[in-house]
């Protein structure tokens, strides 16, 4: 009986590290994402940190990498630029008496991975010979 039991605890452990692509893979940094810090005032900082916060919070294993860049401006606050990839994601002006609450963020957040994730499905597309010429 406690051989029965033993057996299936090694049987669902390593049914558990064969599934778990970290484990199966072996663990690489170069698979985890990362979030590029180009801002310069402390507002942008304060958004970046933010952002990168949420970002690892809902997305953990996210294998896509961002930047975000800030343009100050003593006019209107500054415009943050998200990229991927050499590709614009989204672009918007952050105020300085804006007030970036979380719900706010975790949006932001959600709208640039799908856009990553559509970004990077269609590069795939586009990249295959097979596929690339047939109905673009």
């Amino acid at each position: 009986m406690i051989w029965r039991h033993f057996r299936l605890r090694v049987v669902l452990l390593a049914l558990t590290l064969a599934t778990n692509p970290v484990w199966a893979e072996g663990f690489n940094e170069q698979d985890m994402g990362v979030v590029v810090d180009q801002t310069v005032t402390p507002i942008g900082k304060r958004f970046y940190q933010q952002f990168a916060y949420q970002r690892h919070y809902f997305y953990p294993e996210t294998p896509f990498s961002i930047s975000i860049y800030e343009q100050p401006s003593a006019r209107n606050g500054s415009i943050i630029t998200i990229k991927s990839a050499d590709t614009t994601l989204t672009r918007f002006v952050l105020s300085f008496a804006s007030n970036w609450e979380d719900a706010r963020v975790q949006e932001l957040v959600q709208s640039v991975e799908v856009q990553v994730r559509r970004l990077k499905l269609m590069n795939t597309l586009v990249d295959n010979p097979d596929l690339a010429k047939d109905g673009y």
